[in-house]
C-alpha cells in the first residue's frame, strides 16, 4: 500500500513541487545555519507556512495554465505571467513580514535582520520565489509532456501491436482458406472416378474406393491446415490419395515414392504436395494411352528440401490434352509465399516423356 502511494505521488504534479520547495527551504535553512542565525532545522521549521503555501500556489498555477491552455497564446502566457509575479510577490511579502513577526514575538535576536524590509530586500526574495515557482512549474509541465509521450507511444505500440496480430491472423485466414480449397477439388475429382466405376460394374473396386476415400477424408479433416506436418506424415497422406486412385487406374499406374533418409521428421506445410500428386494423375496418368509412372521425391541440398512430383508416360504412347485451371499450382505458391517469403519456390516445367513439379523450401 504504501509503495502504492509512493508512486501515485511521484507520478502527480504534487510529487516534483513538493520536492523543489522543500530542496529550496532546506537551502535556505542551511545558509541561516551557516551564517550563525539559527541552529539547523530550525528556520525549515518556521517556513513550513510557506512550504505548504508554496506547494498550493503551485497547483493553483499549473490548474490555471490547464485551463488556459487552449486559448490565444499571448493571453494565455500573459495571464499566466502576471499570475506567476503576483504569487511571488505575495510569497515574499508574506515571507518577510512572518519572520518579522517572530522577531519581536519570540527571538528578539532575529530583529536586526529580520526588521530590515527594504525594497532591495523585497525584490531579492521576490526574484527566488519567483525563480522557485517557474522551477516547479516547468519540472511539472515536462513531467506532463514526458507522461503524454510515453502514452502516446504506448498507444502506438499497442495499435502497431493489434495491427500485427490483426494481419498474421489475415494471413493465417488466408492459409487456411488456400489449403482448404484443395478438398472439394480432389473429392469432386475421386467421386467421378467413383461414380465411373459403378457404371462399368466395379462394384468391389468403387467400394473399396469408397473406404480409401472415407480414411483419407477423416485423416484430412483431422488435421490442421495452418500446422506443418513431418515429411513422413505428407508422404502418408499422398500413399492414402494414390491409393484411391490405384483402384481406379489398375495396372496402368505405376507408383513409386522416395525419400532420403535423415528427412522423414523435416517440416513441411500440411496437404502442399497433394495438388502435385492430383495433378500428375489428372493430366498424365489419366490423360495417357497406356501404362503410366508417378514418382514422388524428396531429397535434400544443403539447407534446402527438395520436393519433387514426376509423371511419364510409356515412350511413344500419346496423350490427350486436358486443359487445366492452374488452381493447384496458384495455391501452392500462395502458401509457400505466404509461410516463406522468397526462401521456397515451385517449379513446373516438361521432361522426357512427362512433367515435372518440384518445390524448393527451407529444411
Amino acid at each position: 500500500m504504501f509503495g502504492r502511494l509512493t508512486r501515485r505521488f511521484r507520478q502527480t504534479a504534487l510529487g516534483p513541487i513538493t520536492v523543489i520547495w522543500a530542496f529550496g527551504y532546506a537551502l535556505v535553512d542551511i545558509f541561516a545555519f551557516l551564517m550563525g542565525r539559527t541552529p539547523p532545522g530550525v528556520q525549515f521549521l518556521f517556513t513550513l507556512p510557506f512550504l505548504i503555501s508554496g506547494i498550493g500556489l503551485t497547483l493553483l498555477l499549473h490548474a490555471l495554465h490547464l485551463r488556459v491552455q487552449d486559448n490565444f497564446p499571448a493571453l494565455r502566457w500573459g495571464g499566466l505571467i502576471i499570475a506567476v509575479l503576483a504569487a511571488a510577490a505575495a510569497q515574499a511579502r508574506l515571507d518577510l513580514q512572518w519572520f518579522s513577526w517572530l522577531a519581536h514575538m519570540f527571538f528578539p535576536n532575529w530583529v536586526g535582520w529580520a526588521d530590515q524590509i527594504t525594497p532591495q530586500r523585497f525584490l531579492t526574495t521576490m526574484v527566488l520565489y519567483l525563480w522557485t515557482f517557474c522551477l516547479a512549474l516547468t519540472v511539472i509541465w515536462a513531467a506532463g509532456l514526458s507522461r503524454r509521450a510515453e502514452a502516446t507511444e504506448a498507444r502506438a505500440e499497442k495499435a502497431e501491436a493489434e495491427a500485427a496480430r490483426a494481419e498474421a491472423d489475415a494471413v493465417r485466414a488466408e492459409a487456411a482458406a488456400l489449403r482448404l480449397q484443395l478438398n472439394p477439388h480432389f473429392l469432386f475429382n475421386t467421386l467421378n472416378s467413383i461414380s465411373s466405376l459403378v457404371t462399368l460394374g466395379r462394384k468391389e473396386r468403387a467400394e473399396t474406393m469408397i473406404q480409401s476415400l472415407g480414411d483419407f477424408l477423416r485423416a484430412s479433416l483431422h488435421a490442421d491446415p495452418m500446422a506443418d506436418v513431418s515429411l513422413a506424415e505428407e508422404i502418408e497422406t499422398v500413399d492414402g490419395y494414390l491409393a484411391i486412385e490405384s483402384v481406379r487406374f489398375g495396372d496402368r499406374l505405376a507408383i513409386e515414392i522416395e525419400v532420403a533418409p535423415g528427412l522423414s521428421e523435416a517440416k513441411v506445410p500440411n496437404f502442399i504436395l497433394q495438388p502435385l500428386v492430383e495433378n500428375a494423375v489428372k493430366h498424365g496418368v489419366a490423360a495417357a494411352r497406356g501404362p503410366a509412372s508417378l514418382t514422388v521425391s524428396a531429397t535434400g541440398t544443403g539447407d534446402t528440401l527438395v520436393l519433387a512430383v514426376v509423371n511419364t508416360r510409356e515412350t511413344g504412347s500419346s496423350v490427350e490434352t486436358q486443359p487445366g485451371t492452374g488452381i493447384g499450382l496458384a495455391n501452392i505458391r500462395q502458401r509457400l509465399a505466404i509461410r516463406y517469403g522468397d526462401q521456397a519456390s515451385l517449379e513446373t516445367g516438361p521432361v522426357a516423356d512427362g512433367w515435372r513439379a518440384e518445390i524448393r523450401l527451407p529444411k
